[in-house]
C-alpha cells in the first residue's frame, strides 16, 4: 500500500503575528562594482526576517486507506494555483491528484500506461495557462498536458522526439522554458568531455525559439554492490557539488545561478545577459566537520533502510567511494514569485 503524508504551510512575516514586533522594511539597493549590479542593503548583513508557519491541512496519512489520499512525490511534483488547489505527480499512481485548499480531493488525472493521457513516470509538474497541467513523463520520453477542467490531455508536439524528456520545466507568460536532457552526465564519461545541456524558451507547442544558457553536467560515479550473482549500481554525485537553478520572469527574462558564490544573472530572451548580481561573502571552504556531517546523514538515512541500501557492507562501500566538492554553494534555491521578486 502507498502511504504518503503531505502537509500544506502557509509562510507568514512577524509582522502578521501579535506576538512579535513588526520589522522594517528590508530594502535592497542596487549599485555597480566595475559595472557589475550588486545589492547591498541598510545593514550588512541583512537582518533576518522572522517567519511564522500555520497548517492549512493535512493530506494523506498512515491511517487513510482511500487510494486517492495516498501517493509518492518527487523533488518537482507539486504545483499549486491561485485558488489554492494543489496538484501532485504521483509517481507509484502513475497518475496527478488534485486536492482543494482544505484538504479534500477533488480529481485524478491519467493513469498507467502508455497510450494517449497516460503516465509512466510522472516526476515534475507544472501549471500553465487556464491551469492546465504540464507533466514530464520520464519513462514515457514526453510532456502531457492535461486541461484542468474536462481532463483531456494531449501530447506535446516537437518535444516527442528528443531522445530524452526535459529535466525540468517552467511556464511564464506565452512561453515554455525547459532544460533539454539531464544535467547529469552519463555514467563513466567525465563531465568535460560530455557536451552542454541547453536551457531553451520555446513556444507552447514545443517549438525551440531560443537557447538561452548551457548548462555543464555534473559528474556522477558509480557505486557497486554484489551479492551472489546478483550486482546492484547505484548512481550518485559529489556532496556539495554547485547545481544550475534556474527561474523565468513574467517577461520572458530568466534569472539563473551556476556559481557557488552569490551570482545571479538576469538573461534576455535571445541568451544574452542583461545583468549580473552578486553579493558577498564567497563560498565557504568544506571542512572535515562538514564532510563527516554528510557522513552521518549517509549512516542515519540507512539505519532504517530495507534491504541493500541498509546493509552495514552497502554503507561502507557508500562513504568509502563519497567525493565533496571544494565549497558549500551560497545559493541552495531560486523562486520567482508571482510579482518577479526573486
Amino acid at each position: 500500500m502507498r502511504i504518503a503524508i503531505l502537509v500544506l504551510l502557509a509562510c507568514v512575516t512577524a509582522a502578521c503575528g501579535a506576538d512579535t514586533p513588526a520589522q522594517e522594511s528590508l530594502v535592497a539597493v542596487v549599485d555597480t562594482v566595475d559595472g557589475v549590479g550588486r545589492l547591498s542593503y541598510p545593514a550588512d548583513p541583512a537582518s533576518p526576517l522572522a517567519w511564522r508557519f500555520d497548517t492549512l491541512a493535512v493530506i494523506g496519512g498512515a491511517m487513510f486507506d482511500d487510494e486517492n489520499y495516498q501517493f509518492q512525490i518527487g523533488t518537482n511534483g507539486l504545483a499549486g494555483n491561485a485558488e489554492g488547489d494543489l496538484f501532485v505527480a504521483d509517481l507509484q499512481g502513475k497518475r496527478i491528484l488534485r486536492y482543494d485548499r482544505s484538504g479534500t480531493f477533488v480529481r485524478s488525472y491519467g493513469r498507467e500506461g502508455a497510450g494517449r493521457g497516460e503516465l509512466r513516470y510522472p516526476m515534475v509538474v507544472r501549471l500553465g495557462p487556464g491551469d492546465s497541467m504540464w507533466v514530464v513523463d520520464l519513462n514515457n520520453a514526453r510532456i502531457t498536458i492535461y486541461d484542468a477542467a474536462d481532463g483531456g490531455s494531449r501530447r506535446l508536439g516537437p518535444a516527442n522526439t528528443q531522445r530524452q524528456p526535459p529535466s525540468d520545466i517552467a511556464l511564464a507568460g506565452s512561453y515554455l522554458y525547459y532544460v533539454a536532457g539531464s544535467v547529469l552526465a552519463s555514467p563513466g564519461t567525465p563531465a568535460d568531455e560530455q557536451p552542454p545541456n541547453p536551457l531553451v524558451r520555446a513556444a507552447l507547442d514545443g517549438t525551440p525559439l531560443d537557447t538561452l544558457w548551457l548548462i555543464e553536467p555534473r559528474p556522477v560515479y558509480a557505486l557497486e554492490f554484489r551479492s551472489g550473482s546478483t550486482l546492484t549500481v547505484s548512481y550518485t554525485t559529489e556532496m556539495f557539488v554547485t547545481q544550475f537553478r534556474w527561474a523565468p520572469l513574467s517577461d520572458g527574462r530568466v534569472v539563473v545561478s551556476d556559481s557557488a558564490n552569490y551570482v545571479l544573472h538576469i538573461i534576455l530572451p535571445d541568451g544574452t545577459i542583461e545583468r549580473t548580481i552578486r553579493r558577498g561573502p564567497p563560498a565557504r571552504p568544506v571542512t572535515d566537520e562538514d564532510k563527516e556531517a554528510a557522513r552521518e546523514e549517509v549512516r542515519a538515512q540507512s539505519a532504517n533502510a530495507p534491504g541493500l541500501v541498509g546493509s552495514p557492507d552497502f554503507v561502507r562501500r557508500w562513504l568509502e567511494k563519497m567525493t565533496f566538492a571544494e565549497v558549500i554553494p551560497r545559493i541552495t534555491n531560486l523562486v520567482v514569485d508571482p510579482k518577479d521578486r526573486i
